[in-house]
């Protein structure tokens, strides 16, 4: 019933609201929630993934190095550090995150989603070794609804991205060292968050 309400009220908001007056609206909302400029690097969607999993997002973009909080995002209820990273799809990308049914006759499904983290600040055995810290949350959103959150294994994200970084050949950038998570192999994350709803529905 909530839900219904709130599409609703969504719904009216489309109608009578600009681009712009949305925007500042959710800029305003991040100001008075503490965040700074929180329509830059979709830094909403940390408050998006924050507030499903009870943390607190940080107020700034990113903190510097040397600091506890470098490379990540949030703080957990228990003050552990959180780093997220998010994944927006289309609508054909629902049929492999919902691993919908392709054939009816043989009951074959749409191959899993594959689910990356971009980690720019992955650059040196340094970097990496300050992401160990964290725990790491990918979120999955349509349409910017979060509709599942993966806690990728950290052993995962670490060996990955060294392996990456070895391998970056001299010149190459140092940005873009990237996880990728494909749900159908599920020893290497747990689900953290799981909008039921939607998955019914695109089941």
């Amino acid at each position: 019933m909530k839900r219904e309400k709130n599409m609703k009220t969504i719904d009216t908001l489309i109608e009578n609201y600009s681009y712009e007056d949305l925007a500042h609206a959710l800029y305003l909302k991040g100001e008075k929630d503490g965040a700074q400029k929180i329509t830059d690097k979709t830094q909403w969607r940390e408050f998006v993934i924050a507030e499903k999993l009870g943390h607190k997002a940080f107020d700034k973009i990113s903190a510097g190095k040397g600091s506890d909080k470098y490379g990540a995002d949030a703080y957990e209820a228990d003050g552990q550090t959180a780093e997220y990273k998010s994944k927006a799809i289309n609508d054909k990308e629902v049929r492999n995150l919902t691993e919908k049914i392709k054939y009816k006759k043989s009951g074959a499904r749409f191959a899993p989603l594959n689910v990356p983290g971009v980690y720019n600040g992955a650059y040196s055995p340094e970097a990496i070794e300050a992401y160990s810290h964290h725990n790491h949350y990918f979120g999955v959103f349509w349409k910017e609804r979060c509709v599942l959150i993966i806690k990728p294994n950290t052993e995962f994200v670490i060996d990955t991205l060294t392996e990456n970084n070895n391998n970056r050949k001299d010149g190459a950038t140092t940005n873009l060292n990237s996880v990728v998570v494909n749900l159908g192999d599920t020893s290497k994350y747990e689900v953290a968050f799981k909008d039921e709803v939607f998955f019914e529905k695109n089941s």
